[in-house]
């Protein structure tokens, strides 16, 4: 038996003057089986969200550099 889907989410790449963005919220519109298209604007909590990510990617890196560094001091 297959799945069912009935909602599928589009994240774009940057964030996106609202004006700019018309003619791709039109394009999805367009496709066979779209019944709604909704627009969500950028707030503040999403701009921490992506801070947050970014300084724990960072430090992640950091260490993981940090760690093969310092295994080649060894040997």
């Amino acid at each position: 038996m297959t799945d069912r889907i009935r909602r599928l989410t589009i994240v774009l790449d940057t964030d996106y003057r609202d004006d700019d963005v018309k003619p791709i919220v039109e394009a999805i519109r367009m496709i066979r089986g779209v019944a709604i298209v909704e627009e969500h604007v950028v707030e503040s909590q999403d701009r921490l969200a992506r801070m947050t990510v970014r300084v724990e990617i960072e430090r992640d890196l950091y260490r993981a550099i940090d760690q093969v560094l310092t295994r080649k001091d060894r040997t």
